[in-house]
């Protein structure tokens, strides 16, 4: 059964032009810090493996249980927003994500990393849909088509550079560096969204459920065959 609730076209007339934009660039952010880490994470998996001293099939736990995460906290999206709000879900999401992945780069077990891992993929879940959700309630409908134009380039962008120089840096000083990098990205992300007016992430009722739902299926579409490529390299 699906809710549809009535769009509203003035609903983001209110917005100025610098807060339309400061949420663009947040959401982007949000987006592309998800993808990024996932990617980025399955081009150190050989380092990661020697410093833990570990298995092929023992590391691969660090992708695995990530995607598990992923795909068991996405269907909840919907929920969550309910239950807290837009503004609310993505805030502790991006805020919780950048610290488990602060946590991943200081991890001194495997079994440590895989739980760091875990709470990474759980809590980056909501944030590529509920990031298309916030941008068709921020703008007006005549820009709908522009502005997830410029979403969408940006947040496939973001994950090509990230596994190169996420790779360079493992390389060059340690793997943990690969999961480093993300945090300052995460950080301008959290702060961007705090500032974000609570107008535009919390009008929930303004898009209909099952456009929220495609978007979720979309993204856990790409996490699990982002790990089946990761899976098929450790092979």
């Amino acid at each position: 059964m699906t809710t549809t609730a009535t769009f509203d076209p003035g609903a983001a007339s209110d917005l100025t032009t610098a807060q339309r934009i400061l949420t663009l660039a947040t959401v982007v952010l949000a987006s592309s810090l998800y993808g990024t880490a996932l990617l980025t994470t399955s081009t150190i998996l050989p380092q990661m493996q020697g410093a833990m001293s570990a298995t092929q099939d023992e590391i691969a736990w660090a992708m695995t249980f990530n995607i598990l995460a992923t795909a068991i906290v996405t269907p909840m999206t919907g929920w969550l927003v309910a239950r807290f709000g837009e503004k609310r879900v993505m805030v502790w999401s991006i805020g919780v994500f950048t610290l488990a992945t602060l946590a991943c780069g200081m991890s001194q077990s495997l079994e440590t990393l895989v739980f760091w891992r875990i709470i990474q993929g759980g809590t980056g879940a909501p944030v590529v849909p509920l990031s298309q959700t916030i941008l068709l309630n921020t703008f007006p409908r005549r820009q709908h088509q522009l502005v997830l134009g410029l979403f969408g380039m940006a947040v496939a962008v973001a994950p090509v550079f990230g596994p190169i120089l996420g790779g360079y840096l493992a390389e060059a000083y340690s793997w943990r560096w690969a999961f480093y990098m993300l945090v300052p990205v995460g950080v301008a992300a959290l702060t961007g969204m705090q500032d974000t007016p609570r107008c535009c992430a919390n009008r929930t009722n303004a898009l209909r459920l099952d456009r929220l739902h495609r978007a979720v299926d979309r993204a856990l579409r790409a996490a699990t065959r982002a790990g089946a490529r990761s899976a098929a390299r450790l092979v």
